[in-house]
């Protein structure tokens, strides 16, 4: 009697480490899956600044361009610099709207939102 209890015990144990080693690897996974999007997500964002400058850069000379032909070549290059000092001003002022919320969603998204998968699905079970 004594040894089939002890004979459980010791099954239980052995299955309880072996969950354990399980549950170990499945957060691995999941913290390196997690790395990976974020850090793809800043690549793409890299890549896309970086692209986006020279683009930017021509339409700012391009608006130069159109305003010299209506004012002096110095106050239309001054417009343009205004112009850019506005937008960046506005960017400043409602950063928490324009950056700081959709950064923080899109991180707690890919932070949490496998953890609410993972629970819907045990509940299922």
């Amino acid at each position: 009697m004594k040894t089939k209890i002890t004979d459980e015990l010791k099954e239980m144990v052995t299955q309880g480490i072996n969950w354990a080693k399980l549950e170990i690897e499945y957060l691995k996974l999941t913290a390196v899956e997690k790395a990976i999007i974020l850090i793809s997500m800043m690549v793409i964002g890299a890549v896309f600044i970086l692209l986006l400058l020279p683009a930017v850069l021509m339409f700012l000379f391009a608006l130069a361009q159109v305003f010299i032909d209506m004012m002096p070549k110095a106050v239309a290059y001054v417009c343009v610099g205004g112009i850019v000092l506005f937008l960046l001003s506005i960017l400043v002022l409602f950063r928490k709207q324009l950056v700081i919320n959709p950064v923080a969603k899109f991180i707690s998204k890919v932070l949490l939102d496998s953890q609410a998968n993972r629970n819907s699905n045990k509940e299922e079970k």
